[in-house]
């Protein structure tokens, strides 16, 4: 397979559902991409299939990942990148689950899924006692959509505090993404929670810029910074040359995130500072 070679050649384990992960992709509306297809896409997207809408799902490659961290399945689109699952085995699982729940005939993929060792058995949400949505918070977990849709649920019920703690524990689904800061400032704001969301949104501009998951602006204003927003500070940090390279090529892609720039052309001075820190298969990664 194209995808395992480009995997291995950017120095990422290979998942052992990569075929099962293919499959599922098929199967949906869109295309499966040439992983080798990444011109303008974020610099660490290995694309995997574009959907009919134009967002392309991918899996990311962190630059420096927790050792027992799974590549994480993303999607790319305008407004960035959001986390769909934690890995490939959590949406498979997820799928099948919710697959079975509605009666579809998930054969091929659960064949495939349950290859080398079983991920799911038909009747197993039935068997916990779960209603589907509380199976799939508590026995497949890293679906960061997920707590969203059940923290809008709850809002629009009147609940507002049952709403927040929801979205405030969106981040243990998504640890070192911008995007639950985000929804958890965006939703404190509606609440008529100014102080919470200004938090929350100070929080989400400190981690990677790119995974935000909406506008840049709208996040600062709520932060308190002052009009117009700019990608002056991050700059400053990344052209600093005092300090680590990991760090410079981080703050580059916030300064292209908000900037909206191509990411082509950060490729070169990504693959430098990453080659400085000593990482090269990285820096031939994103060449």
């Amino acid at each position: 397979m194209r995808h395992a070679d480009i995997l291995t050649a950017a120095g990422a384990k290979v998942p052992a559902r990569l075929r099962a992960f293919l499959a599922l992709l098929a199967g949906m509306e869109g295309e499966l991409m040439d992983p080798t297809e990444r011109g303008e896409l974020h610099p660490l997207v290995i694309p995997i299939a574009r959907e009919k809408s134009g967002v392309v799902v991918g899996l990311l490659r962190w630059p420096t990942p927790d050792a027992s961290m799974e590549l994480p399945v993303v999607r790319a689109g305008t407004l960035g990148m959001t986390l769909w699952a934690g890995s490939i085995d959590q949406l498979l699982h997820a799928e099948l689950a919710t697959r079975d729940v509605d009666g579809e005939d998930s054969s091929g993929l659960l064949a495939a899924a349950n290859r080398d060792e079983v991920l799911y058995q038909p009747g197993w949400v039935r068997e916990s006692g779960l209603p589907l949505k509380a199976y799939l918070l508590m026995r497949v977990g890293g679906l960061p959509h997920l707590y969203e849709e059940l923290a809008l649920g709850h809002q629009e019920k009147g609940d507002t505090m049952s709403a927040a703690i929801t979205a405030e524990r969106s981040g243990s689904a998504a640890p070192g993404w911008a995007r639950p800061q985000a929804f958890l400032s965006r939703l404190m704001a509606k609440q008529g929670r100014p102080e919470p969301a200004r938090e929350a949104a100070r929080a989400a501009l400190t981690l990677p810029l790119w995974t935000l998951g909406m506008p840049f602006e709208e996040v600062a204003e709520r932060a308190g910074w002052s009009a117009p927003f700019k990608a002056d500070p991050y700059r400053i940090l990344a052209e600093d040359e005092s300090k680590p390279p990991l760090d410079r090529a981080a703050h580059w892609m916030d300064v292209w995130a908000i900037e909206q720039r191509p990411w082509s052309e950060l490729r070169p001075t990504l693959s430098s500072l990453y080659r400085e820190a000593g990482m090269e298969d990285l820096a031939d990664f994103v060449t």
